[in-house]
This record gives structure tokens, sequence and C-alpha cells, in this order.
């Protein structure tokens, strides 16, 4: 369900420094159910700092009725961070266009002309925070351009940050653990146990309008989806050969105690580990360890970056999708897959053309940009 607009619309566009400063003139008038209010702004954006300024001409048409904004005092865990700790969105225009200081600004513009305002996880409008809007569009777009505008009074103040999206087909049953974030609430990456004690560290799409509405404990229905920054095939029989000695006996270890308790790891495994001693020189000798079929998934280790992660895994779907006249490649694949679990998987998309021949069944691996969206409470 998404707040309607009336209409947000482009009607003047301009360089105000050559190659540096854009500036364009937008209509915005939410529909009188929503808000009476029709706004004429003034958008200054500068792709070399990213940063956008917004100057106001303000139509009342009415008293706009206040909103109480709802605060859930029993949320997750809540670490709060700078803005600038987070991935760069610059890196990430930059997997969408070559030319993101000219290519950026025009898709805002765009997006305004067919808008749609999220709710996420909120009911109602009234349950909505009355300081943020969350912007979407083009709407029905494979990809959507988001601006998060700083709001007061019903008024719209300054577009705190941009970034694109897109919707892919799995959701996971998901616990947020923890909620890294910046003191705007603008922006944030989720912790999300899955399970098992199977983590996923995400950036949420939607935390500008969910933030007020995630509880400790509840179990939600997350969608996860990426961006690849780089992709590459895993050659058959890939091997890795450790010859570590201490690496060696933890090896050797793990696989004679799992084969005394048909596979089943005992509750003192750490200490049958250390207890273990080689039967002979060939215990000793360097393993030789096949990766080429392993499923992995590594989060990012820099606070507020842990969305920016590393995987292997195998292509399970093929498909592909089209966001103003460029091709990208969608591939399904395995971001882990734990013994006697289901796999947890996720679509990435890629525009590199370099990456568009790998096929279902191959594994691949690469760096990812990781977000999920939560519309709903798993029931």
């Amino acid at each position: 369900m998404d707040k309607s607009i009336e209409s947000i619309s482009c009607f003047e566009f301009e360089w105000d420094e050559p190659g540096f400063i854009h500036k364009w003139i937008i209509h915005v008038s939410l529909h009188p159910a929503i808000s009476p209010i029709s706004h004429t702004l003034m958008v200054k954006f500068s792709p070399m700092t990213w940063n956008f300024e917004i100057t106001l001409d303000l139509i009342d048409k009415y008293n706009p009725a206040s909103i109480v904004n709802m605060k859930n005092q029993n949320s997750p865990e809540i670490i709060t961070i700078e803005d600038q700790n987070f991935g760069s969105h610059v890196e990430h225009w930059n997997l969408l266009t070559d030319n993101p200081t000219t290519d950026v600004p025009k898709w805002l513009g765009l997006a305004l002309n067919s808008p749609v305002m999220p709710m996420g996880l909120c009911p109602q409008e009234c349950d909505m925070d009355e300081s943020t809007w969350l912007i979407q569009g083009p709407k029905k777009a494979a990809v959507q351009i988001n601006q998060v505008i700083a709001v007061e009074n019903n008024k719209p103040q300054a577009v705190k940050t941009a970034f694109p999206s897109f919707e892919g087909p799995y959701k996971v049953a998901a616990k947020i653990e923890r909620i890294i974030s910046c003191k705007s609430k603008t922006q944030a990456v989720l912790r999300l146990n899955l399970g098992a004690n199977t983590i996923v560290y995400a950036f949420d799409a939607l935390y500008s309008v969910n933030h007020g509405h995630y509880e400790k404990g509840q179990t939600y229905l997350a969608q996860l989806n990426a961006w690849a920054y780089e992709l590459e095939a895993v050659s058959d029989h890939e091997q890795l050969v450790v010859d570590d000695p201490a690496s060696i006996k933890h090896h050797r270890a793990l696989n004679d105690i799992l084969a005394a308790n048909d596979g089943v790891a005992p509750a003192n495994l750490q200490e049958q580990i250390d207890a273990w001693e080689p039967k002979s020189e060939d215990d000793k000798e360097p393993v030789t360890v096949d990766f080429s079929k392993m499923v992995a998934y590594l989060y990012g280790e820099n606070m507020g970056q842990e969305d920016e992660a590393w995987f292997q895994g195998n292509i399970v779907g093929k498909t592909s999708m089209s966001f103003m006249d460029q091709d990208y490649t969608l591939y399904d694949l395995a971001l882990i897959h734990d013994e006697n679990q289901e796999a947890t998987l996720i679509r990435i998309a890629t525009k590199n053309e370099a990456n568009q021949d790998f096929q279902i069944g191959q594994f691949i691996r690469g760096n990812l940009w990781i977000q999920v969206n939560i519309r709903s409470k798993k029931q």
C-alpha cells in the first residue's frame, strides 16, 4: 500500500555551474486527504559531494492535521554512527551508470514525475514518521530511485540521501538483532538473524519509514537482494593447500571426531579437538581442500558497512530487467547453505556485460551491496 501523491512534477532544470551543480524546480502536491499542502521547491544537487539543498515556496491550502509519530519502546539494539561511516552511495550509483553526475540528477527528476511513497510496516498514514518522507520512483520501474526527505511541520526541508533499489522474489523469516543507524534516521544497516545462528547484514531500503515500528524478538518477512560490484566464475576443482601445522591438526581432528559421532558435533567438540593427537606421520601432512563447490558469505568488517559483502555461491536462476535503456542480468543464487538447512536465496543485479554469461548451476563469487525490504511480520 502506498501513500498517494496527487502530483510531483519537474518543470525547470538547469546547470548552475558547468559540470558541478544541478538545479531544478519541483512542484509537490499531496492528495488533500493526506496533506492539503502544495509546495514549490528549488533543489540544488552537487554530485561532487552528493549534497542536496532545497528552498521552498509554500502554499498552504488548509491547516494540516498533526500526525502523531508512534515511538516503539521495545526496539532491537540500536547503534548510532555518523552518516559518513556508511557505505558510499556514490559507489552504489556507479553500479548503474558510468556518468552519475549527469544521469542521477535526471533520474531523480523522473522519479518525482511518477512517484510513490511506500508505507513499509506502517498500517496507516498517521503511523508514519512526520519528520521524513521516503519518495520512490518512477512508479512500476524495475529500478526504484529512492529519495529520503527531511520534513518539518509537514513541509519538505532537505533531501538527506538518495539511493537505488530493486525488488527480488525471495523472502526469509528474520529477526532484527541490531540496527546500525544515524542521528537523522535516514538510513541503517540491519543485523538479521535468519535462525540456526545464520546472520546476514543488509542496508534497509525502508528504514526511514520503518524505524519506529521494529520490535525486539519479532519475526519479519525480509526480502533480500543485492547489487554486484564484481563477479567471477569459480574454477572447477579449485583447491587450497593447508600446510600450517595448527590448521592441519584442526582439520584432521574435526574429521575424525565427526566420523566417530555419525557426523554430529558433540557438545564438547572444542575440548576433543584440543585433546586430539596425530596417529601417524600421514596425519601431519598438508591438507588439500577443494572449495570450488563451497557456499560462503562474509559481511563487511567496518561498522556501518557490514552490508558490503563477499560471497561464493551457486546460481539457481537467471533472468533480466531493463532500466533507462540499460539491460541488467539478474542471478538468483545461494548466499548461505549450511548443512541440513534450506539455502538462503538472494537475487543479485549486474549491468556489467562481462557478467552476463554465467549459467545456472555454475558457482560464482564476488562483492555485493546487500539490501533488504521489510513490509510485514511473519504470521
